[in-house]
């Protein structure tokens, strides 16, 4: 996945949020190549951007963006 020379986004996560990418770069990182967190984020957005163009995430993605609402507004 080529990266773009382009300024990135600045968005501010939960400490469960950082854990959780954390974990799942470790995962995905093996001896020969290493995962960073910025990556599983880039390979979330695609996985994101592949589902809505399928239709088939449309109503998760909905459900998803109402549960992270309501732990902003906690």
């Amino acid at each position: 996945m080529p990266k773009k020379e382009k300024k990135r986004l600045q968005v501010v996560i939960s400490d469960d949020q950082d854990a959780l990418l954390t974990r799942l770069a470790y995962e995905l990182s093996s001896p020969e190549q290493l995962v960073s967190k910025s990556e599983v984020v880039r390979l979330a957005i695609e996985k994101l951007a592949d589902g809505m163009e399928e239709g088939q995430q449309k109503t998760q993605l909905k459900e998803l963006l109402k549960r992270l609402e309501a732990e902003e507004g906690q």
